[in-house]
């Protein structure tokens, strides 16, 4: 196993749940670049959404979400959160 920054294993982790699992949603407070929810987000726009810099928001609506029944990934940094 190679040795990589949380961040960058985070962001390979979602890419590879998000092929196996068509319920999983990533949402990001527009640092997708930091977060390394980038390449999801280009691999499955659909699942994606980018709350902007609106965090309180952005956990309103992973709450929703999961009460649909999707598995939800929230992106930000933790003193944002």
């Amino acid at each position: 196993m190679k040795k990589q920054a949380t961040r960058d294993a985070y962001g390979q982790a979602l890419l590879e749940l998000g092929a196996l699992y068509d319920n999983i949603v990533v949402l990001d407070a527009d640092l997708s670049k930091s977060t390394k929810t980038v390449e999801f987000a280009r691999a499955y726009p659909e699942r994606f959404i980018n709350a902007g810099i609106a965090e309180q928001n952005m956990m309103g609506m992973a709450a929703g979400l999961a009460s649909c029944g999707k598995v939800v990934f929230a992106s930000s940094f933790a003193i944002f959160a």
